[in-house]
């Protein structure tokens, strides 16, 4: 028989511990969708670990469209998304609040075999719809052309497709589920071409100008270089209490550096805005 102090011990063990679990199944949220947004998120989530070791924030990728549909879903807390709510079909965007909290710029990453370092736009919009197959027909090596398209649900495929195909849709081709495999597919692959986010635009491919204008963050804030997006993180109207905290990091000015050394551009840096129907006003 247990002695009643050692039952008075047994009691508050697991009373404390059974408070300890529930403390730590309320510190914690899921955040998923943009491929391009993940690593600032999960370097977010590191640094609120090291404060709080109980605030445990699970951090997916799967593209923006995913992000998208699991907010407005409620299986989530955060959707990441490279696009507005409203360029997705069968989202309801007044169930969702969206907060921007940077830019990134995307750019077209061609294999250094095909030795082509400007395109026009035309040009871009012939390679992608099929219209020009070889490398020589612009200026390059005689080597095929092989296009490397992100996933359906990308959000860095649909800006790609908005901003230089004039919203026209790429030629059906070998997809790629995140921007750094299709980097990496790039780099391996002769001839090959695709776009990115400025941060997954690594060593050993060519980053073309587009009609001589570089890609580059200085012409992204002016918008000479028009390929960018916001990053958004969308909730739902009623979040909880650590979804809070998360988000009040994510949008305050102490995220700028930590924005900056993954390569993305501080929303508060940015010379013009752009709304979701594509139109850019500049700022005074």
């Amino acid at each position: 028989m247990l002695s009643k102090h050692k039952l008075v011990l047994l009691v508050l063990f697991l009373i404390l511990g059974l408070s300890g679990c529930q403390k730590l199944s309320q510190s914690s949220l899921t955040v998923a969708g943009s491929t391009a947004a993940q690593p600032i998120i999960e370097a977010a989530a590191a640094q609120m670990r090291q404060s709080d070791p109980h605030f445990y924030i699970n951090v997916q990728g799967g593209g923006s469209g995913t992000g998208l549909s699991q907010v407005a879903e409620g299986t989530i807390d955060i959707g990441t998304s490279d696009v507005f709510a409203s360029q997705k079909s069968n989202i309801d965007q007044k169930k969702l609040i969206d907060y921007k909290i940077a830019v990134t710029g995307i750019t077209l990453i061609i294999n250094p075999q095909a030795q082509v370092h400007n395109l026009t736009k035309q040009e871009v919009k012939a390679i992608f719809t099929g219209k020009l197959t070889n490398w020589h027909q612009v200026g390059g090596k005689n080597l095929s052309i092989i296009i490397i398209n992100r996933a359906a649900g990308s959000g860095t495929r649909l800006n790609f497709e908005k901003l230089a195909l004039s919203g026209k849709s790429s030629l059906i081709a070998q997809e790629q589920s995140s921007s750094l495999t299709a980097y990496q597919t790039v780099k391996d692959t002769p001839g090959a071409i695709s776009y990115v986010a400025f941060p997954d635009a690594k060593a050993g491919v060519i980053k073309p100008k587009i009609d001589g204008v570089s890609p580059n963050e200085h012409n992204v804030l002016t918008n000479r270089w028009k390929l960018w997006s916001y990053e958004h993180l969308y909730t739902r109207k009623r979040v909880n209490s650590q979804t809070k905290i998360f988000l009040k990091y994510l949008t305050s000015p102490s995220i700028n550096k930590l924005l900056k050394k993954f390569g993305f551009i501080p929303i508060s840096s940015m010379q013009v805005v752009r709304n979701q129907q594509g139109k850019v006003n500049y700022l005074k």
